[in-house]
């Protein structure tokens, strides 16, 4: 049955060039036939040839050919004759089941085309002749007529004509159980087919290689043929095609003797066609899984499936019977009802101008529902645009009060934290003043260090600030040069040598290469080694210490600042970085702060795609661990590691 459907399938194919109907060309060709004047028999010939090619079989098939047969013989035009006669005979055969007068015509166009050396005409209708002979199961006829054809396609080389000769090979040679030669056929055909779009094609050629397989014990290769086969048809949305390849995977695993999945398969089958209510597939499957539970030793559930099996077997033929009879009563009560086709005419004709006129009612409605659809699309469109300017102002909003407090912090810090150095340093100045005119030089060079103290504190804040304000404004990013950083972290470090030395604290820096030429943003290393260093420093007690750790990786570079000092509790690590929570505290010594710190060293790790850590413990010390990605291009590594004592204990 599944050959049948094939074989039926590629006929259609076959019977025209181009594969494909269409009645629009049809009926183009046909209005150009009958409307334009002066037409030549060429001409008329190519347009009937068209018409016939892209039109399905009716009643005017037939009346079309024979006009094409008389055209054609006007003007000796051989390659249309071929066609007239060949089309015709096909008509004959597939629409009205004359066979023998069918096989006549096609007879009489392969001598036109043998006549007239038409070598691929002469391929279809070899082609075309063994096919019948192949449904009447007279093979060596079949194979004698489909090997000239094969023999016809490729001398003039056409590869989808010769891949059709090719399956229609293996098909004849699968029936006469000359497996071997099917097999080398089927996967000649293959190769073509499976560069095509004709999925149903190519798995039909993979179900059989995997049945021939399976007979001849080959379960591994059967098995692996009959699933892409199935694959292929699911992929295609074919699932009722499946049932025979699930029923040939079940009979391929019986004589595996693998019974449970010989089971699974065969009821996939049934399931199958029980969904697409098939009764012949229904049939099928039962007779195997009888066969299946057989071999299980489960007797019972074979007999069922053979009693299933038998009864609808037995009800299949009944029903064919029956439907023989009621083709024949069919064909009896035709005649009858063409009385009734012209009544029912009248009454179309009526029906059509009702339908007229409910379409044109129709077309008026559809029209007010469409103005009404734009208008309320319309509205829905203002208030979806209305919606987003309203989002976009709040956002708006909410940037510029962002901007406000930003502002209304920094004033606040200026205002704030500028007053008391400056106040300092004004008294100082003016201390500064008498003592130079007392002619007590000691005493004020003494002083003199503590004005250059409170002014590197205020240039400290000043940065602090003028690098906060950047990055609130989104304005600043990374500028990459080349610079040492062990030198620039040691020259940084120099510079709090009076801080440490003034609160007692033992000031260290080691690293681990004596010298390390890296390409990376040296203002950002400087602002993060800055104000960790200050926070230590600002936060640990007189006889302290605050040690200062470099170390190169390979393409990073990791700071680890730690000290002794005042620790800080869970509840402040949790906010410690957050830009409005992070609020100045008081040193050791009461140093004063801005707040910004922390929060500058967060931001200008992110910039620089970095990562912070810090522990702590109240009143025992806090670790800060930063590590930045960066490009080593020179390291020298020291004898020891160089560690440079910035401060001693005083």
């Amino acid at each position: 049955m599944r050959r049948l459907l094939f074989l039926i399938t590629v006929f259609f194919l076959v019977s025209s060039a181009g594969f494909a109907r269409s009645i629009k060309i049809a009926d183009s060709c046909l209005h150009v036939l009958n409307t334009k004047q002066g037409l030549s028999y060429p001409e008329r010939c190519e347009l009937l040839l068209s018409t016939i090619h892209n039109l399905d079989y009716n009643d005017s098939f037939i009346s079309l050919c024979n006009l094409l047969i008389k055209e054609a013989a006007k003007c000796d035009s051989y390659y249309h004759l071929f066609y007239g006669y060949y089309e015709k005979g096909q008509y004959l055969i597939l629409s009205e089941g004359k066979t023998q007068e069918g096989l006549a015509l096609i007879f009489k166009s392969l001598d036109i085309a043998k006549a007239n050396l038409l070598t691929l005409e002469e391929g279809l209708a070899y082609y075309r002749i063994s096919g019948e002979f192949s449904r009447l199961k007279n093979y060596p006829k079949a194979l004698d007529y489909l090997n000239q054809a094969t023999d016809a396609f490729s001398e003039v080389g056409s590869p989808i004509y010769l891949a059709l000769a090719k399956l229609e090979l293996a098909n004849i040679h699968y029936d006469l159980k000359d497996y071997e030669k099917a097999l080398v056929l089927y996967k000649e055909a293959e190769q073509f087919y499976a560069s095509s779009n004709n999925h149903p094609t190519l798995a039909y050629i993979y179900g059989n290689i995997g049945s021939i397989q399976s007979l001849k014990h080959s379960p591994d290769s059967a098995r692996q043929n009959l699933l892409h086969a199935i694959s292929i048809l699911e992929e295609t949305k074919d699932p009722q095609s499946t049932i025979t390849y699930h029923l040939e995977l079940s009979q391929n695993e019986l004589l595996c003797s693998d019974y449970n999945l010989a089971l699974v398969y065969a009821q996939k089958a049934y399931q199958t066609a029980e969904a697409f209510n098939n009764p012949q597939r229904k049939r099928d499957a039962f007779e195997q899984l009888a066969k299946v539970y057989e071999a299980m030793g489960d007797y019972q559930q074979a007999y069922d499936y053979q009693n299933k099996y038998l009864h609808l077997r037995d009800s299949l033929l009944n029903t064919e019977t029956i439907t023989q009879i009621a083709n024949m009563r069919a064909d009896f009560e035709i005649g009858q009802k063409q009385q009734e086709v012209e009544r029912i005419a009248a009454s179309k004709r009526k029906i059509t101008l009702i339908t007229l006129i409910t379409l044109l009612s129709l077309i008026v409605v559809a029209f007010l529902l469409v103005r009404v659809y734009r208008d309320a699309r319309s509205k829905k469109a203002l208030n979806k645009e209305l919606l987003l300017k309203q989002e976009a102002l709040s956002n708006s909003k909410k940037e510029l009060e962002r901007a406000i407090s930003s502002k209304d912090r920094l004033f606040s810090i200026i205002a704030h934290d500028l007053r008391s150095p400056m106040a300092t340093l004004t008294a100082l100045s003016q201390i500064l003043s008498q003592l130079l005119s007392k002619g007590e030089i000691k005493e004020a060079e003494e002083l003199n260090r503590s004005i250059f103290d409170t002014l590197g504190q205020i240039d400290f804040m000043l940065d602090n600030l003028l690098n906060w304000s950047i990055n609130q404004q989104d304005i600043y990013h990374p500028l990459i040069s080349q610079f040492d950083l062990p030198e620039l972290s040691s020259k940084i470090l120099k510079a709090y040598f009076q801080t440490a030395l003034a609160k007692d604290i033992t000031l260290t820096f080691e690293s681990d290469t004596a010298s390390l030429l890296v390409e990376s943003d040296s203002n950002c290393w400087s602002v993060i080694i800055r104000n960790l260093v200050n926070n230590a420093l600002k936060f640990t007690h007189p006889g302290g210490w605050v040690k200062v750790s470099l170390k190169a990786a390979e393409d990073s570079a990791v700071l680890e600042v730690m000290d002794n000092g005042i620790g800080m509790t869970p509840q402040r690590l949790d906010k410690l970085f957050s830009k409005f929570e992070s609020k100045s505290s008081w040193g050791t010594r009461n140093e004063k702060g801005q707040g910004l710190g922390l929060s500058l060293i967060h931001e200008f790790v992110t910039l620089s795609k970095g990562q912070i850590k810090v522990s702590s413990e109240l009143n025992k010390g806090t670790k800060f661990t930063v590590s930045i990605p960066l490009r080593v291009l020179l390291s020298r590594k020291a004898g020891s590691p160089a560690k440079a004592a910035i401060s001693q204990q005083i």
